[in-house]
């Protein structure tokens, strides 16, 4: 199974059809001239693909909850200079894990994992992800508890990269460290889940 990670290059992380980008353009174009009915369509259509991303990254649910909601707030603001030809999601879940990793950075040491991997596993999936077609079932929870129970440093890597498709470049970027960190980071986030889910190999 992790061969199969170690070889994976990226992937799409949404999945959006044809018809879901047109409707979210319709939306979007109606929100931009002030219907704020339109806005919360798209709230309501993406929200819990933006919680799930920012639950994993944070693993505590007080703070998914102000950052998602303050995610979708700013992107109601910047409406206004978004190009509603993009997709929508990946435009308001940038914007959730910039402030998510701004939390992540403002923490100076390691604190323990907090949540409810039901709360997790209940929410939908974000698309092709190739991990998780690999798991279903118990193999996917262990999975899954697996990736929460790695330190922030190292979950923080591995989600942006395996599940958001980032570039090293990118995540240093986002972390405020060097490609080479995150290069090593990576390897360790591996370690452990290869240690984690021996039994599963």
């Amino acid at each position: 199974m992790f061969k199969k990670i170690r070889e994976e290059k990226g992937f799409q992380a949404v999945n959006n059809s044809e018809k879901e980008r047109n409707d979210d353009r319709e939306l979007v174009l109606a929100a931009q001239v002030g219907n704020k009915d339109a806005y919360g369509k798209l709230v309501i259509r993406y929200q819990k693909k933006v919680y799930r991303l920012i639950f994993m990254l944070l693993g505590r649910l007080d703070a998914v909850e102000d950052v998602v909601q303050e995610a979708f707030v700013r992107g109601y603001m910047a409406l206004d200079s978004y190009d509603p030809e993009r997709p929508f999601y990946p435009w308001i879940a940038t914007i959730a894990r910039n402030l998510a990793i701004n939390q992540i950075k403002r923490e100076d040491r390691e604190k323990p994992i907090s949540g409810d991997d039901d709360f997790m596993l209940t929410i939908p999936e974000t698309g092709n992800n190739p991990l998780e077609q690999l798991l279903d079932g118990e193999n996917k929870r262990r999975f899954l508890g697996a990736v929460m129970a790695l330190p922030i440093q190292y979950r923080s890597v591995f989600i942006l990269r395996m599940f958001e498709d980032l570039s090293y470049e990118e995540i240093a970027k986002y972390l405020g460290i060097s490609p080479g960190t995150v290069d090593s980071r990576l390897y360790r986030a591996r370690e452990k889940l290869v240690e984690s889910l021996r039994d599963l190999l």
